[in-house]
């Protein structure tokens, strides 16, 4: 219970990614992920709320789910299928944010966040309950119809560079592997 109580006041002190557990039989989500509170704690139907809908749907590697909540331009930009395999395959690792405000311009919005850092005190030990650093930045949103939806493609950029290389690396590494061993 005590270990509950502690992720409970993280959850309430450093906003998004509170993590805990729903229930005693139920394992605890790591503190990193955005829970169900995080998002109603946000004003129906902003692009605070919106974001932290997309950003816990891609943590759990819903890609049917991210997609939905991101605009059409920025999934043109970024290939759908190579995005769909991204948050399927990556999104577990998406680290914890905390929304710190947000400006709207019409049908723009800009969300100002902390990125969220939960690094052990040693290498290989548990990760912290509470963060340990916070990186600034600002997620565009567009609001298409009644939704609010992610239009930052420079956020995913680096990640799907990183993935699609990593995706290159295993199958030059197999069809080595494959030609040397026939």
């Amino acid at each position: 219970m005590a270990a509950g109580g502690a992720i409970l006041i993280a959850a309430l002190l450093f906003g998004c990614g509170g993590g805990g557990s729903t229930g005693s039989e139920e394992p605890a989500l790591p503190v990193s992920v955005v829970t169900d509170d995080d998002i109603s704690a946000q004003p129906d139907g902003s692009p605070q709320r919106a974001l932290l809908e997309w950003w816990q749907a891609y943590q759990f590697g819903d890609a049917e789910q991210v997609l939905a909540r991101t605009s059409k331009s920025t999934i043109d930009q970024l290939g759908k299928k190579d995005f769909s395999e991204l948050v399927k395959t990556t999104g577990q690792g998406l680290q914890g944010v905390e929304v710190l405000g947000a400006d709207t311009f019409g049908d723009k919005a800009s969300v100002r966040v902390g990125l969220l850092q939960f690094e052990p005190e040693k290498p290989g030990g548990p990760q912290p309950e509470e963060p340990t650093g916070s990186t600034p930045d600002t997620i565009e949103m567009d609001k298409q119809g009644n939704d609010w939806l992610f239009a930052a493609p420079e956020f995913v950029e680096p990640k799907l560079e990183s993935f699609l290389q990593s995706q290159e690396q295993q199958t030059s590494t197999t069809k080595e592997t494959t030609s040397t061993s026939g």
